[in-house]
């Protein structure tokens, strides 16, 4: 069992295995009463990434991913601290004050999980290929779905547009790379068919962002070769800027608020 502790609250009997996972030693924490049994530096967030995130919660999805993206770098530090997990209670120490979004939560769903690790067999280049023209297809459909919504919603569907129009042609690229051939057969449609309210239409535009999010992610590394998982690495990190954009209640009240039939 995995729990969460803050590392300045006092030890107890319970806390089994406690485990620092911070880079850096916590400010004002006394060595000889902090009772540290492992101190596990290269799980803790990397310094760039600890203070681009800051704490805060507008950047934590985005965190989520990098962070779970760079624990990636390190299974065989995982595999032993799921091990040890696995035959006495764990206690994961973290030094924020924000209990809910820090860096010791990702960690422990992730020892948490029933998955043995993070990272799976390597991908053949057939299933790369096809992995990166659903992308493709998804990038393409993004792009005219976002085309059809641009009058009502022009702030955040235009960056997210751009957004897609770079990831298309990343995509392209890379195929062309491995000797693949890119899958144009999705036709961009001006309009989306049906009278769909606005709000209705942005919450099903959203879920499929978040879909086509969580395929990206979960096979991210499972690619072997590091120019093409680095630059599929910022492309998820764009499209999870783009949900950001989303995440609005005042825009979705404002698109309610629109006559039936305008859209």
């Amino acid at each position: 069992m995995v729990t969460l502790k803050r590392v300045y609250e006092p030890p107890t009997l319970g806390d089994g295995l406690r485990v620092l996972v911070e880079r850096r030693w916590p400010w004002r924490l006394d060595k000889a009463t902090a009772a540290i049994d492992r101190w596990e530096k290269e799980l803790a967030p990397s310094i760039d990434l600890h203070r681009w995130f800051g704490g805060r919660r507008a950047r934590w999805a985005e965190f989520r991913t990098r962070y779970t993206f760079e624990l990636g770098q390190h299974a065989a530090e995982l595999a032993c601290l799921r091990a040890a997990a696995a035959g006495r209670p764990i206690t994961l120490l973290y030094a924020a004050r924000n209990r809910v979004h820090n860096s010791a939560v990702v960690l422990q769903e992730i020892l948490s999980s029933s998955e043995p690790g993070l990272a799976a067999t390597d991908m053949s280049q057939a299933e790369l290929l096809g992995f990166m023209n659903r992308l493709l297809a998804a990038s393409r459909t993004t792009i005219s779905e976002a085309q059809a919504i641009l009058q009502r919603t022009a702030a955040r569907m235009l960056d997210i547009k751009r957004d897609e129009a770079y990831a298309s042609a990343v995509l392209i690229q890379l195929i062309k790379s491995l000797e693949g051939r890119p899958d144009y057969r999705t036709e961009l449609n001006e309009e989306i068919p049906g009278g769909t309210r606005l709000a209705s239409r942005l919450a099903l535009f959203e879920r499929g962002q978040v879909s086509l999010m969580q395929e990206l992610e979960s096979n991210l590394l499972r690619i072997a070769e590091d120019r093409i998982r680095h630059r599929l690495q910022k492309l998820l990190i764009a499209r999870v800027r783009n949900i950001r954009h989303l995440d609005g209640k005042r825009h979705l009240a404002l698109a309610d608020r629109e006559p039936p039939g305008r859209c």
